[in-house]
C-alpha cells in the first residue's frame, strides 16, 4: 500500500545505499508493487548507485507484470540483462531461474529464447553441467511450457539428470511440473525415471511441501491408472496408499476407470472400503460412479452378492450424515443403479424399499427400470407387487404405463391359470 512502513523507514535514511534499495525493491516485487519497484530502481540509478544481483533478479521476475505484449516483456528482460553486464554484476543461479520463469509468461516467444538463455548461462558457469543443482529449474521450464510438446526434450533432460543428486536452491525448485509433462505426453517410462530419481541422495526434498507432494503423487498415480494394467496399478496403490499418499476422490475415480478397463469390477467392494477409510464416502460423483459400474453388467452370483452388500452400505451414506445432516442427494440415476444391483442379486425386497425412495425424493423412475423390475416380479410370481408397480407408474404418469398394465394382466392370467391347474391337480388327488 502507499506510504507503508518500509517506505517510511527508507525515506528516513539520510544516504540510502545499494543494500537498502535492494531490500525495498525486493519487498515491492514480493508484494506485487511491480511498477513502483521499477520506479525505485530508476531512483537508485539516479543517485547514482549500482544494483546488486538480488535487485536484478527481483526486477526480472517483475518484468512480465509491467508489460502486456510478449515481445515487450522479453525486451525488458533483455534490457535488464544488458544493464547487469554494464554494471558488471554477475548473474547467479537465481538469475537463470528468474529469466526462465519469466519466459514461461512470454507465450510462444519463450520457445525460441529459453535454450539460448540456458546456453549463455552455461557459458558463465551457471547451469547443470557445472553445478548439477540447477538442472531442475531448467527441467521445470521445459516441463511446464505448453509449447514444448516433443517427448525427446523430456527424454534429453532425464538423460542428463538421471542418477544425480540435487539440492533445491530456489523456492520453486521441485519435481511436480516435470511429472506433469509426463502426464501430458502420457510417457509412463519417463515418469518411472522421474520417480526413481527421488531415491537418489536427498532428491526426495524436491517433492517440496505437503501440498506439492500430494500433487506429485496424484499425477504419478493418475498416469499409472491411464497407462498400466490393473495388476501394476494395484501394486503401486498398495505401496503408496495410505502410508505415503492419500488420494483425492478424483484419483479414486481414475482407479475405478482402471478397474473397468481391465474388467476387474469384482474389486469394487474392497475399493469402497478404502474409499470410506479415506473419507470420500460422501463424494457424490465418486459414489455414483461406483453404483453405475456395479449396475452396468451382470456378474456371477458371488460377485453380485458382494455388489448388493456394497450397494446397501452406500445407501446408508445417502440417508444421514454426521449430526443428522444429509450429505448426498439421491438422483434418479443413482436410485436406478442401486435397484439394478439389488435385482441382479435377487434382493427384490431391498430393491422394493429403494423404489419407494423415488416418490420420497421427488424423482421419476425410468421406463426401463420399471420394465426390469416387472420382469423380476414376473419370474418370482409376486402378483401383489406387480399391481403396485403399475400403480407407481401411473402415479408418475409415465407413457409406458399401458404396456405395464398389459404385462401385469398377462401375469395375473398366468397366475390364475397356475392356480386353476394346481386346484385341478389337488381335486384329482382327492378323488
Amino acid at each position: 500500500r502507499e506510504n507503508n512502513n518500509a517506505e517510511r523507514i527508507f525515506a528516513l535514511l539520510s544516504e540510502p545505499n545499494t543494500h537498502s534499495y535492494s531490500a525495498l525493491i525486493r519487498g515491492m516485487v514480493k508484494h506485487g508493487a511491480y511498477s513502483k519497484a521499477f520506479s525505485t530502481y530508476t531512483d537508485l540509478l539516479n543517485n547514482p548507485l549500482k544494483a546488486d544481483v538480488n535487485t536484478f533478479n527481483a526486477l526480472i521476475t517483475a518484468a512480465p507484470e509491467v508489460k502486456e505484449k510478449y515481445n515487450e516483456k522479453w525486451e525488458l528482460i533483455l534490457d535488464l540483462l544488458k544493464e547487469m553486464a554494464e554494471q558488471k554484476v554477475k548473474p547467479n543461479l537465481l538469475t537463470l531461474n528468474a529469466v526462465l520463469k519469466a519466459l514461461r509468461r512470454c507465450g510462444t516467444l519463450g520457445k525460441s529464447q529459453a535454450f539460448p538463455v540456458i546456453s549463455e548461462m552455461k557459458a558463465l558457469s551457471i547451469g547443470p553441467l557445472k553445478t548439477h543443482n540447477h538442472a531442475f529449474p531448467i527441467m521445470l521450464c521445459s516441463a511446464g511450457a505448453p509449447f514444448l510438446g516433443q517427448t525427446d526434450i523430456l527424454q534429453e533432460v532425464m538423460n542428463e539428470v538421471s542418477g544425480k543428486s540435487f539440492t533445491p536452491q530456489d523456492p520453486d525448485d521441485g519435481i511436480c511440473l516435470l511429472l506433469q509433462r509426463c502426464l501430458l505426453t502420457k510417457d509412463i517410462e519417463q515418469a518411472y525415471r522421474v520417480h526413481e530419481l527421488l531415491g537418489v541422495g536427498e532428491n526426495w526434498r524436491l517433492l517440496g511441501n505437503d501440498l506439492q507432494q500430494n500433487i506429485y503423487y496424484a499425477r504419478f498415480f493418475s498416469l499409472l491408472c491411464m497407462m498400466e494394467n490393473i495388476d501394476v496399478v494395484l501394486k503401486w496403490y498398495r505401496d503408496l496408499v495410505p502410508s505415503v499418499y492419500y488420494p483425492s476422490s478424483n484419483i479414486m475415480r481414475d482407479l475405478l476407470q482402471a478397474l473397468d478397463t481391465d474388467n476387474r469390477l469384482d474389486l469394487i467392494p474392497q475399493i469402497w472400503k478404502d474409499i470410506k477409510q479415506l473419507g470420500h464416502a460422501n463424494r457424490q460423483k465418486l459414489v455414483e460412479d461406483l453404483l453405475t459400474l456395479m449396475a452396468r453388467e451382470k456378474q456371477n452370483q458371488e460377485v453380485q452378492e458382494s455388489f448388493a452388500e456394497c450397494a446397501l452400505d452406500i445407501k446408508k451414506m445417502y440417508d444421514t450424515g454426521d449430526r443428522g445432516k444429509v450429505i448426498m442427494s439421491w438422483t434418479a440415476t443413482s436410485l436406478s443403479d442401486l435397484i439394478s444391483v439389488l435385482l441382479a442379486a435377487q434382493r427384490r425386497q431391498d430393491a422394493w424399499e429403494v423404489l419407494k425412495l423415488f416418490k420420497t425424493h421427488n424423482r421419476v423412475p425410468s421406463e426401463e427400470l420399471l420394465n426390469k423390475f416387472l420382469t423380476c416380479i414376473t419370474e418370482s410370481g409376486e402378483v401383489n407387487h406387480a399391481v403396485e408397480l403399475v400403480q407407481i407408474s401411473a402415479g408418475f404418469c409415465l407413457p409406458e404405463t399401458p404396456k405395464l398394465i398389459q404385462r401385469q394382466m398377462f401375469l395375473l392370467i398366468s397366475y390364475k391359470n397356475a392356480l386353476s391347474d394346481t386346484a385341478s391337480s389337488s381335486s384329482s388327488c382327492t378323488c
